[in-house]
């Protein structure tokens, strides 16, 4: 009987097609459970996966998932499951403690996903001087300080919800808010029930991510990207564009990273796993952790990851998920950077295309079509992205291009 691997798809998208193909060329089955897709999208990847199951939901739960590996167990001897969608990470661990593969308890997915939880671990270590409380009426009233603490979701997803607590004038804006949540499809399993806020105090520096992974409790950082043209926008912060390495970071600050990072997964008792840690760093705090992401990194992280230092964070994570050594990275160290394209809520696109910046992009990709009416959300919509190989470039071109790469995809509306 075939070796299965599992692999957990939000809406039909979530990485499906390289994770297939992955999977394929160390000879796995490629099964594919699948919430329905809230766009009634067709996947591309079809033709790829040697098994494909979609739900009438639009987000996946424990009893399907464990209703269907009972079906794939006639067919297939199922090793392991992975999903790159946030809020299916907690089934993925569940279904890996079921077929015995290699990840962390679904208790630490949870303990990370959740903010304040994670907050109070760091500081019972020692590993942060900021607090975090649960955010009520009382509590927002009392803030002296508006500007100096942030607000987001509990347990959220990407950067909805999250800003300044000087740009919330009533705390009975945060209901409004947490019902649009709620009722967004494209987020459905994210938010639900009661709204559930915590504000704590505001962490200041250039904000970096750590693409790291972990073998046996030992931490390797494969590559640092640095988040450049941050915008805050409605309630929501829009992370624009990453650059690796970082731009502003001093190399002193880049190398005690590693060891403050390695410290922080310990904390939770991490063995293994691949993760996607978000960290701020400032002359006066150090470093701070925002959050630590049992998962790859969106957008085009992985593949910066890859031209940078050779290492494929897909590959790494199944390698730890079955148990593998993994081989040595490539060590390339090619500068990466990459831009992440936002439309507008409820605009209709007129006209997509591609203007010349200068550079070619290595690769780029749309997730709209021309007609399509965007969401009325309060949140990203993601329209595009394009990934730039930036290494021949000099310090003060590389900070041309950042304004530069600005122009790559044009977007009309209709009016």
């Amino acid at each position: 009987m075939k070796q299965g691997f599992l692999i957990l798809s939000h809406q039909g998208l979530s990485m499906v097609a390289p994770l297939a193909a992955e999977l394929a060329r160390r000879g796995y089955a490629a099964c594919v459970l699948s919430s329905a897709s809230a766009r009634g999208l067709h996947p591309e990847w079809a033709e790829q996966v040697d098994h494909a199951a979609f739900t009438d939901d639009h987000a996946l739960s424990w009893p399907q998932v464990d209703t269907h590996l009972d079906t794939l167990a006639g067919q297939y001897r199922m090793v392991g499951c992975i999903s790159v969608w946030d809020g299916y990470r907690g089934l993925m661990a569940q279904a890996n403690q079921r077929l015995g593969a290699c990840d962390v308890p679904a208790t630490v997915i949870d303990a990370l996903r959740d903010k304040l939880a994670m907050r109070d671990t760091l500081a019972r270590h020692g590993l942060t001087k900021k607090t975090a409380q649960p955010l009520t009426p009382e509590r927002f009233a009392a803030l002296e300080h508006r500007a100096a603490h942030f607000i987001k979701p509990r347990t959220g997803l990407a950067s909805f919800g999250t800003f300044r607590a000087d740009r919330l004038t009533h705390f009975d804006e945060l209901a409004a808010l947490w019902r649009l949540a709620c009722e967004d499809a494209a987020y459905s399993g994210i938010f639900s029930g009661e709204p559930a806020f915590i504000v704590e105090d505001l962490i200041r520096g250039p904000e970096c991510s750590f693409e790291v992974s972990v073998e046996r409790g030992c931490v390797c950082v494969h590559a640092v990207h640095e988040k450049i043209d941050l915008q805050s926008h409605g309630r929501t912060t829009l992370e624009n564009a990453c650059t690796c390495p970082p731009l502003s970071l001093p190399p002193q600050a880049a190398a005690s990273g590693h060891d403050f990072i390695a410290r922080c997964l310990a904390a939770f008792g991490i063995q293994s796993g691949v993760y996607h840690i978000e960290a701020r760093h400032h002359p006066e705090d150090g470093w701070e952790i925002i959050e630590i992401n049992p998962r790859i990194g969106g957008a085009y992280i992985v593949d910066s990851t890859q031209l940078h230092s050779g290492v494929d964070l897909l590959a790494r994570w199944l390698d730890l998920l079955t148990g593998r050594i993994a081989a040595p990275a490539h060590n390339e160290r090619r500068h990466t950077f990459f831009r992440v394209f936002f439309g507008e809520s409820g605009r209709t696109v007129r006209q997509l295309s591609r203007r010349d910046t200068g550079q070619p992009a290595l690769r780029d990709k749309l997730f709209v079509r021309e007609g399509e009416r965007l969401p009325q959300v309060e949140r990203e919509i993601f329209i595009g992205q394009a990934l730039w190989d930036i290494t021949a470039l000099s310090t003060a071109e590389r900070a041309r291009f950042v304004i530069d790469s600005q122009a790559h995809f044009a977007i009309e509306y209709h009016a």
